[in-house]
């Protein structure tokens, strides 16, 4: 299975998730240097969710309650920052 990639408008930072097993009966992505996973929620949809399982970013314009997180733009919010991400699919090679 692809992993995703989350790259920051403003930038182009790019923040890499692999596929990490499953969590509520769909695919779980973690992300490579952090404890973040990118996983769907029941009942909420698919968001990125700190090791607690703290909400920090979600998609913007559809919570995306299909069996892979939706492509498109993500908003994150950690503190009093917001940023804004377009998650793509990242290839296996």
């Amino acid at each position: 299975m692809d992993g995703l990639k989350f790259v920051r408008q403003v930038d182009g930072l790019t923040y890499e998730f692999v596929p990490d097993g499953s969590a509520h009966g769909y695919p779980s992505f973690k992300r490579v240097d952090r404890d973040l996973w990118c996983r769907r929620l029941p009942d909420f949809g698919w968001c990125v969710v700190t090791e607690s399982g703290a909400v920090s970013s979600r998609p913007f314009d559809d919570a995306g309650h299909g069996d892979r997180p939706p492509e498109g733009t993500w908003v994150s919010r950690k503190a009093d920052q917001s940023y804004v991400y377009d998650l793509v699919r990242a290839q296996s090679s």
